[in-house]
């Protein structure tokens, strides 16, 4: 029966692969591309298809067309390894176009930058991971698990311990996925959307990187104005004629005006634009910009009050209460006139409450009446780019007249604390920006539309960048000269090699570039590179990292110190508390993370340099110690409940205790953590918990005792075959 099934799945594979449709390059290339589409969009829009291909290959790329009626993403992941793995001309990255298998990624919540949902909980469409790292990274491994019945897109797959634990994508990859509307056909969408991409291709070949524009929505890191000047000063050295006479960048925070929608969607229409970079939280159809009306004058104040009420008085009332309920309550609740708690049912005021909601961001409505004039547009928010949604804010952009031609976005939520912008500037030495995104990927980072875009070059650079970064991979020759280049970012990406090709003297190199460089894009990129080693040199760099004038190298060594916990480093920590309270996303970082250090010790510190410091106010002194001992007091209910063997606490509660690790990976910890797992006593359900939550402590300086404590594990045969493979991965993540 075995026997039958397999010959059965051969025989499907093998049709399936004669099935497919397989238009070869028309040139001979060093490196290749491939166009995955499926029967009726090829059908639809094939001559589309054939000059989109045609102009790719004026940019010496040979490309594949690869049509089919596709049935699983196994069969594309396989056809892509090939076209990979031909030495002549390598498979260098692939666009999925049209109805296209959407890996759905599950016990991988270690490869996004925020995602942690409970996959036991939730429904799997919710708490999977719509990722194209299944078709672009091929040292990950999957376990296919079930098609949706819901949704035959979509296909669910877990990630395998015998595979890679961190994602280095072997190809680029985008997605090119029109939806439709009431308004237009999806495949009239695409065929416009492929005939725009051609013209601006021909007609704009020479067109330079000279006009960006950044915009900030509200709430984002913390709305910290030092942040926010920081990226500036580094995107200076990443676009350098964007910043002269001859270019034009713009910086537009969400408080510059009130709402500042409109401002947002006339500047992303600028004809000459070339990247729009978002700062914003969002959602699948919202681009969230604007909260309430900032102001201290008392008509302000009062204005967003009655507002607050009338939309609380209202969400009570439809909760069920009843009108005089609800308008008691927060009468009551607030001590304000009744009358303001009465406007809620009063129609003229709905109306104008709803509209001006509609003013505070952009939504799926507003993006289709725009013309957006920006070739490439960057979404660093939550859920932008979910292009297995049926709509979605980064594809309005794309299929829409204008000039849009690629776009950056996620698929689920994304952390803020990221470096977005991190090689943007290699845009300007003409790379293609589907190899610009391979470099900093998430498992929810994708491009939506043309990945092989590329701007003219517009610096001193004497070769191709794009065959370079991919033939030249491992030449360490070719990127050690190029550590000399005065390009901050060429600077960065020879760095980024070197330490991929495990160069023999790279912790040092990257300790001698910190201490040396003038660049503050260089020291980050270096800073970074130190972090994964987490080494001596790395708690050398931590110390003057807290201090450096760079806020983005400050906020991760204030994280990096915290989640490394050596107390060699507690006084570079408390010195930060004291002298870099004003960068509000820094500040935030010394509140949440202060409880990863050891807190006695921190303590004792706090008070020693506090002897040696004026302060005008002791009370922030005070302040800090009442953290310090509510903190305390927190980490030792933590450790009480999940060693605690009695019926007292239940399971779902220590399991509740030990996903809080994830985020709060505190060294101190590590003894108990890895008894836990160990103790075959325990449910298997709290050491696969506690299991996985020690992979969350790549950065600690103890690390390598808790690999030594979980490889037992891997050897015991006798062990749950669950345990075994989470301890693998663990080990993985931290090595």
């Amino acid at each position: 029966m075995k026997n039958s099934l397999l010959i059965l799945i051969l025989l499907y594979f093998v049709y399936g692969l004669k099935a497919q449709n397989i238009i070869k390059p028309s040139i001979g290339t060093k490196t290749t591309f491939a166009i995955v589409i499926d029967d009726t969009s090829f059908s639809k829009t094939k001559n589309d298809v054939l000059a989109y291909k045609s102009v790719i290959e004026k940019d010496n790329l040979g490309t594949y067309i690869i049509s089919h009626n596709w049935k699983s993403a196994d069969e594309i992941r396989s056809l892509l390894l090939k076209l990979y793995n031909d030495k002549k001309a390598p498979l260098e990255g692939a666009v999925f176009i049209g109805t296209i298998p959407i890996p759905m990624i599950r016990d991988a919540q270690h490869l996004c930058s925020a995602f942690k949902m409970d996959q036991d909980k939730y429904p799997w469409n919710k708490s999977s991971v719509a990722s194209d790292r299944f078709y672009d990274d091929f040292n990950l491994k999957f376990e296919f698990l079930k098609r949706d019945e819901n949704n035959p897109e979509l296909f669910y797959y877990s990630l395998r311990s015998d595979g890679a634990q961190k994602i280095n994508s072997s190809i680029y990859s985008a997605r090119i996925k029109p939806y439709g509307n009431k308004n237009i056909d999806k495949y009239k969408q695409l065929s416009n959307y492929l005939k725009k991409v051609v013209n601006e291709r021909t007609k704009n070949r020479n067109n330079i990187v000279d006009n960006i524009t950044m915009g900030r929505g509200n709430g984002y890191n913390s709305e910290s104005k030092v942040a926010w000047a920081g990226e500036q000063i580094a995107l200076k050295e990443q676009f350098p004629y964007a910043f002269s006479s001859a270019g034009n960048t713009k910086f537009i925070d969400y408080n510059s005006q009130w709402p500042i929608k409109k401002f947002f969607l006339t500047e992303v229409q600028r004809p000459e634009l070339d990247i729009m970079i978002f700062h914003h939280h969002g959602a699948p159809n919202k681009q969230y910009l604007n909260g309430l009306k900032e102001g201290s004058d008392p008509n302000t104040s009062i204005e967003n009050l009655k507002l607050y009420v009338r939309s609380k008085v209202k969400s009570t009332f439809e909760s069920g209460k009843s009108k005089d309920e609800a308008i008691d309550y927060y009468v009551s609740y607030l001590n304000i006139p009744r009358s303001w708690a009465e406007e809620a049912f009063d129609l003229k005021k709905v109306e104008e409450d709803s509209l001006l909601n509609l003013s505070l961001d952009i939504s799926i409505e507003d993006i289709g009446k725009i013309r957006p004039g920006a070739r490439f547009i960057m979404f660093d928010a939550c859920y932008n780019g979910s292009f297995y949604e049926k709509e979605n804010v980064a594809g309005e952009y794309l299929f829409n007249d204008g000039n849009a031609i690629v776009a950056q976005g996620n698929t689920v939520n994304v952390i803020q604390d990221k470096w977005p912008d991190e090689f943007l500037g290699l845009l300007t030495s003409g790379l293609r920006v589907g190899a610009w995104n391979q470099l900093i990927n998430f498992l929810e980072t994708h491009l939506i539309g043309d990945p092989t875009f590329c701007f003219a070059k517009n610096n001193n650079l004497n070769f191709d960048i794009n065959t370079a970064i991919k033939l030249k991979a491992n030449d360490n020759l070719f990127w050690f000269n190029l550590l000399n280049n005065n390009h901050a970012d060429i600077q960065s990406l020879a760095l980024r090699k070197l330490f991929q090709n495990n160069y023999s003297n790279i912790s040092n190199l990257l300790r001698k570039t910190y201490l040396e460089s003038y660049k503050i894009v260089v020291r980050a990129e270096a800073f970074f590179l130190l972090s994964k080693l987490n080494d001596k040199n790395f708690i050398e760099v931590l110390k003057l990292a807290s201090k450096d004038s760079y806020e983005l190298i400050r906020r991760f060594a204030i994280e990096y110190i915290c989640k490394n916990g050596s107390d060699e480093l507690i006084p570079s920590f408390t010195s930060s508390m004291f002298f870099d309270n004003t960068s509000e996303r820094i500040f935030f970082k010394h509140k949440s993370l202060m409880k990863l250090m050891d807190l006695e010790k921190l303590k004792t510190e706090v008070k020693r340099q506090a002897d040696l410091t004026s302060f005008y106010d002791k009370k922030d002194i005070e302040n800090i110690l009442f953290s310090i001992d509510n903190n305390l007091a927190s980490y030792t209910n933590t450790m009480q409940i999940i060693s605690d063997k009695n019926s007292t606490n239940k399971i779902k509660n220590k399991q509740l205790e030990l996903r809080s690790f994830r985020n709060n990976p505190i060294t101190r910890s590590i003894p108990q953590l890895l008894k836990l797992a160990t103790d075959h006593t325990n449910d298997i359900s709290i050491r696969l918990f506690t299991i996985e939550a020690l992979g969350w402590y790549n950065y600690s300086h103890q690390k390598n005792r808790i690999i030594e404590g979980l490889t037992p594990l891997t050897l015991n045969k006798s062990e749950n075959k669950s345990i075994i493979d989470e301890a693998i991965k663990t080990i993985k993540r931290l090595n």
